[in-house]
């Protein structure tokens, strides 16, 4: 009787694995909705953990996370310590964008695993994605200290060191990549930004030097070179790689107009700096530095009457639209502290930058009155006021009871 029991048993197994080979080879030929059913089909009658973990496998391949993270959470009721079914769940939520969610689940992992470097690489991405850099620098600074010649783990472990200020270990680390994997495209281009913060203009510029050795032609780079000449005033080359840049369909990007047009206008070529300059004002009018140079321009070419427009323009653009408010709030300080020529000093400049704000003339005429015993300067101002405000005036009454008062007291003075 013992026998039949072990036979059955041993037939029944043999029965259930064969079911889930052939979800496997289902799954390897890609026949996901026929694995699903089969799976469905299977915990009916069988709910076992790694049937809902496979099931959460075949949601994510065909990307429904959502459902995929539901499936690991049933098979992680019944096996909480599997490193495997916690990483396949972060792994969901991180598709899912669910970070914060995804954290405790490899945290989890890394302690049942502590030696996987797999796993505490996904963790440390996940601290990155979290701005957790000072975790992230940790995770990596071990892994790469168990393996230094994996170039993958030494640009995340880069990436940390100069996220919390550790540039010099950065560059080294990104120095590194380089050399181990010439190709390294975006390592070139971090380590150009590290040398271009240190102001190692030099560094940087050989870094760029070295990445067109690998990638000759390249636009990014193309345009670092002249935007490093442009740095350095060296227009006319700066002018060469621009127009580099713009042979190897470079985007017409509003910086890079400007600067071009710019190093046009530096080389001698006034007349194609126009064009660009022309080109910027179209996308951003208020641009005091485009309005700058072209007002140059027009000056080399003699054309003075263009040059004085574009001058008061590019002036005009450069004053801050919070100026005249700051002057004005700087005068009523002064006028409060009983510091009165300074007061008017402050509010006469906040109605040279901004003349449409006419209550500025009438605390002009009033701090006049006040401590100046020439009076006719507060009549003036206070008339001046009335004449700019017209019906907008706030302190219409005010101004004409002071005028007349003044009238009578300069008329008995004579």
């Amino acid at each position: 009787m013992k026998f039949v029991c072990v036979l059955l048993g041993l037939t029944f197994a043999c029965f259930y694995a064969f079911p889930q080979e052939s979800i496997d080879l289902l799954i390897i030929n890609k026949k996901f909705e026929k694995a699903i059913g089969e799976i469905d089909r299977l915990v009916t009658e069988k709910p076992e953990a790694s049937l809902y973990f496979k099931k959460g496998l075949v949601l994510c391949s065909t990307q429904k996370f959502r459902e995929a993270v539901q499936a690991f959470s049933v098979a992680l009721k019944t096996e909480s310590e599997n490193p495997d079914f916690l990483v396949e769940m972060a792994d969901a939520l991180t598709a899912l964008g669910n970070y914060h969610d995804a954290t405790p689940h490899l945290e989890k992992a890394v302690r049942l695993a502590p030696n996987n470097q797999l796993i505490g690489g996904k963790l440390g991405k996940n601290y990155i994605q979290l701005e957790k850099f000072q975790k992230a620098y940790i995770l990596f600074e071990n892994i790469c200290a168990k393996d230094s010649g994996n170039t993958y783990w030494n640009k995340q472990f880069a990436y940390c060191a100069h996220q919390i200020g550790k540039t010099n270990l950065a560059i080294s680390l990104y120095e590194k990549s380089i050399a181990l994997n010439p190709r390294d495209y975006a390592s070139y281009f971090n380590l150009i930004t590290l040398f271009q913060q240190k102001e190692q203009f030099g560094k940087a510029m050989q870094t760029v030097n070295l990445g067109l050795e690998s990638f000759p032609g390249d636009v990014r780079l193309f345009l670092q070179k002249a935007n490093q000449f442009f740095r350095n005033k060296q227009y006319d080359d700066a002018r060469k790689y621009y127009e580099n840049y713009f042979f190897a369909d470079g985007d017409s990007l509003y910086k890079v107009l400007l600067n071009y047009g710019i190093s046009l206008y530096f080389s001698g070529n006034e007349q194609n700096a126009i064009k660009m300059l022309d080109l910027c004002t179209g996308q951003v009018a208020n641009d005091p530095f485009a309005l700058f140079y072209l007002s140059l321009c027009y000056k080399k070419q003699a054309r003075y009457h263009e040059a004085e427009s574009y001058m008061n323009a590019s002036i005009e653009s450069a004053t801050p639209s919070f100026l005249p408010d700051m002057y004005h709030h700087l005068g009523q300080i002064y006028g409060q502290q009983r510091k009165f020529e300074e007061s008017i000093g402050a509010l006469k400049k906040a109605n040279e930058l901004d003349s449409e704000n006419h209550e500025v003339l009438f605390e002009i005429a009033t701090t006049y009155e006040e401590f100046n015993s020439n009076k006719t300067l507060a009549l003036n101002y206070y008339n001046l006021y009335l004449k700019e405000a017209g019906e907008s005036a706030k302190n219409v009454n005010y101004a004409l009871d002071r005028m007349k008062k003044i009238k009578e007291d300069l008329f008995f003075e004579e």
